[in-house]
This record gives structure tokens, C-alpha cells and sequence, in this order.
């Protein structure tokens, strides 16, 4: 049997031992298909720990709003409506064909099928146990508690399979260098920003890896090529950046992150880091930041490649330092769903490895101890499995009644949290004039005299809304009040106007819908 390292970028011999395949399209082989077959299988499994039928009926909550109403808005206006999220990620939301009002949460979901089945590849370019090693690390993947509880209408997912993909190319260079392959790694690590903003993170931490190994192994004229690799996929991702990702983060999205950046003095940033890594623990897989640690650890010693097993803690460092330079918050856990995942994955690489020195035993070993770290690996999860993650903003619902029971000569108040999602589900073409929403927007109906949405919080805003809203009904007219996310301010400011009017709360969601009378 032919040793799993001999077939490595860094072997001393400087060239794979085993026979090159003939030049041109090499058919698939019946090990390639049953990869492809067990790969498609583990991404499907998403199905089963995600609960589909919860995603396809459960409203939009005030994040995923503003996110879902770039499908309403004409397609020149997504660039400036999408913000922070990925613009290809954000065109793919047109895209989906079937499924109902909130149908666009099976993008996400299918990002984290392709993840899982990343995973799975990943692991059988590893070469340590045929199968098993792919299965454990799908798994891993695939019940990652940071991926199980990422059903919102966010690009997480994506972020998560586009990192695993940049661990399978590194993993198949390493296997057999091709120019190709590094070819691969870069245009992954920069054209990927268009659907995965963080995978620029991964693509470098892959090339320093690559570098080192040239290093370690003095390979200098493959260090010179992932040089010119690196260089072009730094200048790409730059003008991606510069023209696409930049212009469209606001100031209100800087703000509201500043709790995830790290401060630039040292105590701080020590107390920083200590804070935010132990609120991950339990996303990592185990509720004990030294068990992630050891395990992730195990994992990348087991590797046994100098590449991949510097990838992980130079990924992390870039993205603390993305952090103290205020342009990529650390320690939430949705921003960090893409290095979260690689925690199991690891782990599952040194339960893979203790399989393979269980073979020289017994060749069924291996899947005994398979079959035992998913035996205490899927426990541990259960509490993410098909769970329910997403906030409950009923806005659909508040919609749904009010567009049921309006009657010509009545208004409408929509405040300022309610607004994306009633832009998304309300019937009638919304649009979206410049203002500090925080995706540089607001949402007008200029064509609808009756609407008023409220473009702040503040209690004046509440007053001028109602006053508006007085003005604009008839003599028997009625004004309803949707409402979503409502701050203190806001809240007690709605009490106090609303004090000297009849007003009937209809119970349709979380937050009722008001219907004040004349």
C-alpha cells in the first residue's frame, strides 16, 4: 500500500510516486463515484437535522428583511441595496423557484448542504482511512452547532462551504501539485468574495501555508509560483473590495459592531479575545473552550502537512487582526460561522487518524471507532438539530390580515423596524430612496397615499407618524398600526400617544396588530 504522504507537494523526491494519468478528460473511476454518491448523501442529510418545513413558514425577522426586499427592488438597485451582504450571493435570492413567500431560506440552507459535502471531500483527500475519514469529517461539518442554528436569510452558509472548498483544494495540492490546482486556490479566495466576503481570509492563510511547505521542503520554484498566485489573487480581491464590498457598508452597520472589534491595547485585547472565544465554546461542539482547543489541535497535528496544518492558526490570526484594523467583527457568532466549522472538522481528522491506527488491529476497527465518536459527536449537538433558531418577527402575518380587512379611506403606520419585512411581504411595489436604513435605505410607497413609514425610532417620529396618518383618512376611516422591534424609547412613546385613543389590538403574531379608530 502506497503511503498517504507519498503522493505530497512536499515529498523530498519532489514528484508523486504513483503513475500520472494519461493527459486530457480521465473518466470517473468507481471509487470517484462512490465518493460523489457518499459526498451528494452527506450534504442531503441537511434535510433531516435542519427542520425545512419551519424555515418555509416562519416570517422574516428584521435582519433577513432588509436582505429578502432586494428581490422586489429592480435589479440595478441590489448593489446598493444588498450592504454587507454578498452581491452574488444576494442575485442568487432571485433565483429560487418554488417554495413560497419565504422560499429564499433555502438558499442558506443549500450552502450548508454543500458545506457538508465539502466536508466529506475534504476528508477523503486526506487519505488516512478509505471512507471513514470522509464520513467523519461530512459529519463534523454537518452537525457543527455554528451551521445547525444558521437557518436565517444570511450568507453564513456560504461563507462555510467556500472556506471548506479553499481546505479541499489545499488538501489536493498537497496531494499532487498541479499549477492548476493553485490556480484554483486563488481564484477561489477572490472571485469567492462576490458570495463569501471572508473567504479572502481563507485563500491567504492557504497560500502562506503553501509557502511555508516550499520552504520547509525547499521547493523554490513552486514557492516563486505560489507567490505570483498569491499576488494575483490579493489584487483581485482588492478591486472586489474597493468597487463592490466597501462602498456599501454603512456607518449605522460599523456602529452596530463595534462590541467586535478588538481594542488595540494589549489588556484589552487579551480580555477581548478571552470574552469572545468563551462565548463560541458551545458552537464549536463542546462547551469548554480548552476541549475545542485540544481537539482542534489533535486534528492539525494528526494532518501531518505543513500546509493545512498551518491553515487554521493563520486564518484565525487574519481574522483578529481583520478585527483590531475595525474591518471584520470577531466573536459573533454568525461572522464566525466560517473558522467555527473547522473546529469539529479538525477534531473528526484526529477521530479519522486514531481509526486508521486501529486498522493495523483489525480492518473493521476503523468503523468501530467511527461508529463510537459519532456516538458522543451527535449528543452533543442534539440540542441544535432541527431547531428553531430564527427570531419571531410575524410581520408576515400583521400583513396578511391588514391586506385582508383594509378598506378605501383608511391609512397605514409602519414603523421603523417592521419596514423591510412589510417591504418584502406587502402586495403592492414598495421603493427605496436613500436614507439611514442600515442598508443606506428606506422603504416609500409614493404611489400609495394612505401609507406612512416611519424613518426613526424617536418619539417624535411616533407623533409626526400618527398626526400624518389622522390627516390622511376619511370620516369613518380606521389607521393600522404594524409594528416590529420595538425599543424602550419607542415603546413607551406608542403608549403614551396612543392613551387618548380607542384602540383594538388583533393578536396575529408576537407583536399585535393596532387598529386605531376615528
Amino acid at each position: 500500500m502506497v503511503h498517504p504522504r507519498a503522493h505530497r507537494v512536499g515529498s523530498p523526491e519532489g514528484a508523486p510516486t504513483a503513475t500520472r494519468p494519461a493527459r486530457g478528460r480521465r473518466s470517473l473511476s468507481k471509487p470517484d463515484l462512490i465518493d460523489l454518491c457518499l459526498a451528494a448523501a452527506v450534504g442531503l442529510c441537511v434535510l433531516l437535522v435542519h427542520d425545512v418545513g419551519y424555515l418555509l413558514r416562519h416570517s422574516f425577522w428584521v435582519d433577513e428583511g432588509w436582505v429578502a426586499e432586494t428581490v422586489r427592488a429592480r435589479i440595478g438597485l441590489t448593489p446598493s441595496l444588498a450592504a454587507s451582504t454578498p452581491l452574488g450571493w444576494t442575485y442568487l435570492l432571485r433565483l429560487v423557484p418554488f417554495g413560497g413567500p419565504d422560499r429564499l431560506r433555502l438558499v442558506p440552507l443549500a450552502f450548508a448542504g454543500l458545506a457538508a459535502a465539502a466536508g466529506y471531500l475534504f476528508g477523503r483527500e486526506l487519505r488516512l482511512t478509505p471512507y471513514v475519514t470522509g464520513l467523519l469529517t461530512g459529519a463534523a461539518a454537518l452537525l457543527s452547532p455554528a451551521m445547525l442554528v444558521r437557518d436565517d436569510l444570511k450568507q453564513y452558509t456560504a461563507e462555510a462551504f467556500a472556506c471548506l472548498v479553499v481546505w479541499v483544494l489545499v488538501a489536493r495540492i498537497e496531494n499532487e501539485w498541479h499549477i492548476r490546482r493553485l490556480v484554483a486556490i486563488a481564484a477561489t479566495g477572490s472571485v469567492g468574495m462576490l458570495f463569501a466576503n471572508t473567504v479572502i481570509f481563507v485563500g491567504v492563510a492557504a497560500m502562506a501555508g503553501l509557502a511555508l511547505e516550499c520552504l520547509v521542503t525547499r521547493h523554490y520554484r513552486r514557492l516563486a509560483a505560489v507567490a505570483a498566485a498569491a499576488a494575483g489573487m490579493l489584487a483581485v480581491s482588492l478591486v472586489i473590495y474597493e468597487t463592490i464590498i466597501r462602498p456599501q457598508v454603512s456607518p449605522i452597520l460599523v456602529h452596530y459592531w463595534r462590541d467586535y472589534y478588538m481594542p488595540r491595547n494589549v489588556p484589552a485585547a487579551v480580555s477581548f479575545l478571552n470574552l469572545r472565544l468563551h462565548h463560541l465554546a458551545s458552537a464549536m461542539g463542546v462547551k469548554w473552550l480548552i476541549a475545542d482547543a485540544l481537539g482542534a489541535l489533535a486534528g492539525i497535528a494528526w494532518l501531518r502537512r505543513v500546509a493545512l496544518a498551518a491553515m487554521f492558526p493563520i486564518m484565525l490570526a487574519i481574522a483578529i487582526a481583520a478585527s483590531a484594523a475595525g474591518k471584520y467583527p470577531f466573536g459573533d457568532l454568525r461572522t464566525s460561522t466560517f473558522w467555527l466549522v473547522m473546529v469539529p472538522v479538525l477534531a473528526a481528522v484526529a477521530v479519522a487518524a486514531a481509526a486508521r491506527w486501529a486498522a493495523a488491529i483489525d480492518r473493521r476497527a476503523p468503523l468501530v471507532v467511527a461508529a463510537v465518536a459519532l456516538a458522543a459527536w451527535v449528543p452533543a449537538t442534539n440540542a441544535f438539530i432541527r431547531s428553531h433558531p430564527i427570531p419571531d418577527d410575524d410581520v408576515q402575518y400583521e400583513v396578511a390580515y391588514l391586506d385582508a380587512h383594509f378598506r378605501p379611506g383608511d391609512a397605514v403606520i409602519v414603523n421603523y423596524g417592521a419596514e423591510f419585512g412589510f417591504a418584502y411581504y406587502y402586495p403592492p411595489a414598495p421603493s427605496f430612496p436613500v436614507g439611514h436604513g442600515p442598508n443606506g435605505h428606506l422603504v416609500s410607497y409614493p404611489r400609495l397615499p394612505w401609507m406612512v413609514v416611519m424613518g426613526a425610532r424617536t418619539p417624535e417620529d411616533v407623533a409626526n407618524a400618527l398626526a400624518d396618518a389622522r390627516a390622511k383618512i376619511a370620516a369613518h376611516g380606521r389607521i393600522w398600526i404594524v409594528r416590529s422591534q420595538l425599543t424602550v424609547t419607542e415603546r413607551r412613546a406608542w403608549h403614551r400617544d396612543l392613551a387618548r385613543y380607542h384602540v383594538t389590538a388583533i393578536r396575529v403574531g408576537p407583536q399585535p396588530l393596532l387598529i386605531l379608530k376615528s
